[in-house]
């Protein structure tokens, strides 16, 4: 199998030889063309000298013997002859005059016409020009009575020898232009692969433990290798940025996995410890029950968020009322949040949820996607509340829905915006554990919101706290 390398070559050997060719063919076609042109125009002003010069005797043509001189060489090989108007040859001299008369010699037109022939180990240019008998005293030439025609050949001895030279020089030169060029090719293709080759070096020596520091290097000229370098490293970013957000996912989910696991051990071993009453016991699976059910929950989240991020969640898409929705997740969440008749929260303060909806926003999408959405960012929000009103604000377009949950939390810091939606992040992992905050929430709704074909926002707003915004594009029915 040929590397790229010697295909590099070759396709350039093959250009070259072809480009050669053509060049040689064309420059020799047209030398030749010009030789050819210079002898017939010996030729024909050889056989005008003769036919000025000849003599009629009952309409048949005679020169003398001093006329008929060859027109060229001597000791090359040439004839010139007369030839009645049927081709019949009436007076010759030279070597070739024996050369047979073709039919499509006599058909030259007034001013005469040349043609090659071969034979006997020669070739022969040969001109026929037609000559007419005089009409009137004027001496002026006529179609109307033919006398016959003046034949002078001559052997083309400089085009045979430039015919000759050039096919010495292609036998010679071609082999060697093909030498010279295909180690210029090599040596130009391996100039030209070196960045590839160490390119191909360093992308055999990363592994995933150097795949965060090592990067392909990055060639100078700003050509196609460079693209595919850049593009390459591009790559190798996102993949050390994916398996680093993998470890990091692998190592939180454990840790989060941890306590619950460390909390039923611990009610187990201090139940088993001793023997205890009834009730005693009832209160120790009571809070197994607890662990377990966070446990649980704990675990579903990271099996829905595999889902939609492996792209293997089943989406029912269909019309839903995303008006009804909110005000059925408001009254929902706000149910476990505020106290009856707005009393304080465990936070010190009553939590509202305030929605901003039109009547009957209808949109196609999966409603259990967008309910694990809303329900998120509800939560999210009541999380980072401690007091204050919740606004859900929802906007139609011609193109869309707008949805928009703003909190009158602590806001989101700078620096934590770009990492937002990261699996188990959380501003302040120390702040609402006992609501079962792990920091999938957020994660969860990026994901499914992509997942239904729209995208997720997160800003901090002036007067204070966090603004989640989803926008979700209109799809047909069906």
């Amino acid at each position: 199998m040929l590397t790229l390398r010697r295909r590099l070559v070759v396709v350039n050997l093959i250009v070259f030889l072809v480009t050669m060719l053509v060049l040689v063919g064309v420059l020799s076609s047209q030398i030749l063309r010009h030789l050819y042109e210079q002898l017939d125009h010996e030729l024909a002003a050889a056989a005008t000298h003769i036919a000025d010069r000849v003599t009629t005797t009952d309409g048949h043509m005679h020169a003398r013997r001093e006329t008929l001189r060859a027109p060229g060489d001597p000791d090359a090989h040439w004839f010139v002859r007369l030839l009645d108007p049927q081709g019949n040859i009436t007076d010759a001299a030279g070597d070739a005059a024996n050369a047979p008369v073709r039919p499509d010699q006599l058909n030259a037109p007034p001013r005469g016409s040349a043609v090659n022939w071969r034979g006997d180990g020669a070739i022969l240019r040969i001109f026929t020009l037609p000559v007419f008998a005089p009409l009137n005293q004027d001496g002026n030439a006529g179609g109307a009575f033919k006398l016959g025609y003046v034949q002078v050949a001559a052997e083309p001895e400089e085009a045979l020898e430039i015919a000759a030279q050039i096919r010495e020089s292609l036998l010679i030169g071609i082999p060697l232009a093909l030498l010279f060029a295909g180690i210029a090719g090599l040596l130009a293709a391996r100039k030209a692969l070196e960045p590839l080759e160490e390119m191909t070096r360093t992308a055999a020596d990363i592994s995933a433990d150097s795949l965060a520091e090592q990067r392909l290097p990055i060639p100078r000229p700003d050509d196609e290798l460079r693209a595919l370098a850049l593009a390459f490293n591009a790559t190798l970013a996102r993949l050390a940025a994916a398996f680093a957000r993998q470890r990091r996912f692998t190592a939180d989910a454990s840790h989060e996995l941890r306590t619950p696991v460390t909390a039923i051990l611990g009610q187990a071993e201090l139940a088993l410890s001793r023997p205890r009453t009834p009730d005693a016991y009832q209160a120790g699976l009571e809070r197994i029950r607890s662990e377990a059910e966070r446990m649980q929950g704990l675990i579903g989240r990271l099996l829905t968020l595999a889902r939609a991020e492996s792209g293997q969640q089943v989406l029912k898409f269909a019309p839903t009322d995303v008006s009804a929705m909110l005000a059925t997740l408001a009254e929902s969440v706000a149910s476990d949040v505020v106290a009856p008749d707005d009393e304080a929260t465990d936070d010190g303060g009553p939590v509202r949820v305030a929605l901003h909806t039109p009547p009957a926003v209808t949109i196609v999408t999966d409603a259990d996607s967008l309910t694990q959405i809303l329900l998120n960012l509800l939560e999210n929000a009541i999380t980072y509340t401690e007091a204050g009103v919740i606004d859900v604000e929802l906007t139609e377009a011609s193109d869309g829905i707008t949805i928009q949950v703003r909190d009158q939390g602590p806001g989101i810091a700078p620096d934590d915006l770009p990492v937002i939606f990261e699996p188990f992040y959380r501003a302040d992992p120390s702040r609402q554990q006992h609501k079962g905050s792990v920091g999938l929430g957020l994660a969860l709704a990026q994901e499914l919101t992509h997942l239904i074909g729209g995208d997720i926002a997160a800003a901090n707003r002036p007067d204070g706290g966090a603004v989640f915004t989803v926008r979700l594009p209109r799809r047909p029915a069906g």
